[in-house]
């Protein structure tokens, strides 16, 4: 990397202003103005192999993505400002964590982050650590189940899952729920059952219990996923504390291990024993 990733606010906005300059600059003033931006530590070329040039667009997609972060900012997120103990004291401290940032304001940012896999590349998801919502499009409903279920919404969309990625977002959002299979996805055995799937072992090893559905079966999750479901995702290294908080604020029906909420409790239960009680019938075939 020739620059760097990482820029204070005034020299964020510092780019924005050299970047729209240099697109109704001439030739001449266009070299010296990239000198200007090189000289502040951004070289696009250290994000993509683009050639054409880039605009104020291609940089905030940068800082959307996760590839260059704000100093100062929460994922673009000004941290909120508070009052010392020292009433004395007019000097602010800037916070720096989940448990005193707003979470209305986290979810403003999750929402500028939205991902539909039957639409977008996924290229547009960072390969970092973070934090994602799964929502229902408008007209989409989960499978059919005895128990009524109540829905919170986010951005006008029906949530039913959220999750972490400690390593990679593409990874673990995109590519193990939306392309991969039961038995690396809590989220497609979730849904797999409740459609009525039948689970099969995953492993060779007659001793694992890890469980996944048919190639016809996985196919056809993928495809209804893909057609009715939305991604939200918001890069950050406070995932674990974050998605406490987004259990609780969105009490999405689907997460079982950490939802402690009385409201679709009943259904979380009936969602559990489908999956054990599965388990537990091929594990009985096995021997």
């Amino acid at each position: 990397m020739k620059g760097k990733n990482q820029f204070s606010k005034s020299e964020f906005k510092q780019l924005k202003i050299l970047i729209k300059e240099k697109q109704t600059a001439d030739k001449t003033e266009q070299k010296s103005i990239r000198n200007r931006i090189r000289k502040i530590g951004f070289y696009f070329s250290d994000f993509s192999n683009k050639k054409k040039g880039y605009d104020i667009s291609d940089l905030e997609q940068l800082v959307k993505t996760g590839q260059i972060k704000i100093v100062g900012l929460i994922n673009n997120i000004e941290k909120p400002k508070i009052a010392t103990k020292q009433k004395e004291n007019s000097k602010q401290t800037e916070v720096n964590t989940f448990n005193k940032l707003n979470l209305t304001k986290v979810l403003v940012n999750f929402a500028k982050n939205r991902f539909e896999p039957n639409k977008d590349l996924e290229n547009v998801i960072p390969d970092t650590c973070g934090n994602y919502i799964i929502c229902l499009k408008k007209q989409s409903k989960l499978p059919k189940s005895e128990y009524k279920v109540e829905l919170q919404s986010f951005d006008g969309l029906n949530v039913i899952y959220t999750g972490i990625a400690g390593k990679s977002l593409k990874k673990r959002d995109y590519r193990q729920h939306f392309k991969g299979n039961a038995g690396s996805s809590t989220l497609r055995k979730s849904l797999g059952v409740l459609f009525g799937y039948k689970l099969i072992p995953r492993d060779k090893n007659p001793e694992s219990r890890k469980t996944k559905f048919d190639l016809k079966d996985e196919s056809k999750l993928s495809d209804w996923m893909n057609l009715n479901l939305v991604m939200y995702f918001l890069p950050n290294s406070d995932f674990d504390d974050l998605e406490n908080k987004l259990i609780d604020r969105l009490n999405p029906p689907l997460n079982l291990s950490k939802n402690k909420n009385l409201i679709n409790e009943s259904f979380r239960k009936n969602l559990s024993e489908l999956r054990n009680n599965r388990n537990n019938n091929i594990l009985k075939q096995r021997i």
